[in-house]
């Protein structure tokens, strides 16, 4: 069974997501984590803000994947019939995220319960354990970065101006990801003063009456 923890995103946190995280998407044949399967895992370690190995996977999950699916995803079901299936391709998993299935390294996705939910049914399924340890960065980008018109990823990566030529594919969307958790980590938790253009120009003329004329001084 696959414990499932919501990290609170705090200064111990950002210190560690500074040092060492693993981003993480999957790519699925509908939204139904109990009637869906997964067809594509993709996972990125970062290390010192910077993106150090990868993992990526096509799934035969030995079910049909739709039109609406392959056009979005552009896998089709010709190219998931010679890919691993579920129990070789989530040993291999396992195998790259063992210390994030051990709590020991921080995971993040992006609108993490879709993918999260997907990861818990399928190791449910599989009789596989882990527990992971994970951010949001969904929820964390709302908090931390003010400006997009939507929170979607691909708005999120050009208003941060993070190119993403294959979106929706596991791997290219994990990056994306995990580009912008680092993002998030630089900017946060920094105190700023944010001056107004009003105040601006009062200070302006105060300084400027102040120092031509003295008497105006306080």
């Amino acid at each position: 069974m696959l414990e499932l923890i919501k990290v609170k995103y705090h200064q111990d946190i950002k210190k560690q997501l500074e040092k060492r995280f693993i981003a993480f998407d999957v790519e699925t044949t509908g939204l139904n984590p109990k009637e869906e399967r997964i067809i594509e895992l993709g996972a990125v370690l970062f290390e010192n803000g910077q993106a150090v190995q990868k993992f990526n996977t096509l799934v035969n999950a030995e079910v049909e994947v739709s039109e609406f699916i392959s056009n979005l995803t552009h896998i089709t079901n010709e190219m998931l019939e010679n890919q691993p299936r579920e129990e070789k391709a989530y040993e291999m998993f396992q195998e790259f995220m063992k210390e994030a299935l051990e709590g020991k390294v921080i995971v993040c996705a992006h609108n993490a319960k879709f993918d999260m939910s997907f990861l818990k049914e399928t190791f449910d399924r599989l009789k596989l354990d882990g527990k992971i340890c994970y951010v949001d960065t969904l929820q964390l980008s709302r908090k931390y970065i003010h400006g997009p018109y939507n929170y979607k990823q691909g708005t999120i990566a050009r208003y941060l101006h993070i190119k993403n030529e294959n979106a929706h594919r596991a791997y290219d969307d994990a990056y994306v990801c995990g580009q912008i958790l680092n993002h998030i980590v630089k900017g946060s938790f920094q105190i700023t003063f944010k001056i107004s253009n009003s105040l601006k120009r009062y200070i302006y003329v105060g300084f400027f009456y102040g120092f031509m004329f003295p008497a105006f001084r306080f």
